[in-house]
């Protein structure tokens, strides 16, 4: 009798740490900064997708406002030595203040629906950006996530945008890009990317809407 009630101990003790075991291995997938519905990892293939708004990572790296603002009123010119004036000032900061959130968001609306990878496009040229980057350059998500200081805007006035590539839309991408997609980061280099501190004014319709 003793020994079949220690035999049934030790069953006993297997199966609770087969499940514990199981259980562990099923609640380990995920990162203990994320939680179960927006898991950092979120899926594996070519690439390996990251989840994580890149908001916080990016502010790390870029001027702060009143950092901008100091900068801007000592500035006289910009680099085409066009005469800054308050008004322009004004417009060049609430410029890259509206650019930075569309970008982010562009990001994260992506990030919902899986999106891989996004090119640069601009709706205006950029006479600073065109040193370092052409119409349909495309970094993959990681790489985002890696080097968040991609992220337009660049520099004060950038025109730059980064605009998602979904599945399915091939002809609308043939459309916006000028010779194809080409990768920015070439073997894992970081890239060279302009100093925020290049002005460029803005036109006039878009200091109106700033």
């Amino acid at each position: 009798m003793v020994m079949i009630l220690v035999i049934v101990a030790v069953l006993v003790v297997i199966v609770l740490l087969t499940l514990k075991f199981v259980t562990g291995k099923r609640g380990g997938s995920y990162d203990d900064e994320g939680d179960d519905e927006h898991p950092i990892i979120h899926m594996s293939g070519i690439y390996s997708i990251v989840r994580k708004s890149p908001r916080e990572s990016l502010a790390a790296r870029r001027p702060t406002e009143a950092g901008i603002k100091a900068f801007l009123e000592g500035a006289g010119e910009d680099v085409n030595g066009k005469p800054l004036n308050d008004f322009g000032r004004a417009a060049l900061l609430k410029h890259w203040k509206v650019q930075m959130e569309a970008n982010l968001r562009e990001i994260e609306t992506g990030d919902k629906s899986g999106v891989i990878f996004y090119y640069y496009d601009f709706p205006l040229p950029c006479p600073v950006c065109a040193d370092f980057i052409n119409k349909g350059n495309f970094v993959t998500r990681e790489e985002i996530y890696k080097h968040p200081e991609i992220i337009p805007p660049f520099h004060l006035g950038c025109t730059c945008s980064l605009t998602a590539h979904r599945s399915g839309g091939e002809d609308t991408l043939r459309e916006t890009v000028l010779v194809g997609m080409v990768p920015f980061f070439v073997c894992d280099a970081s890239p060279a990317l302009p100093e925020w501190t290049n002005i460029v004014s803005l036109p006039a319709s878009a200091e109106a809407k700033s």
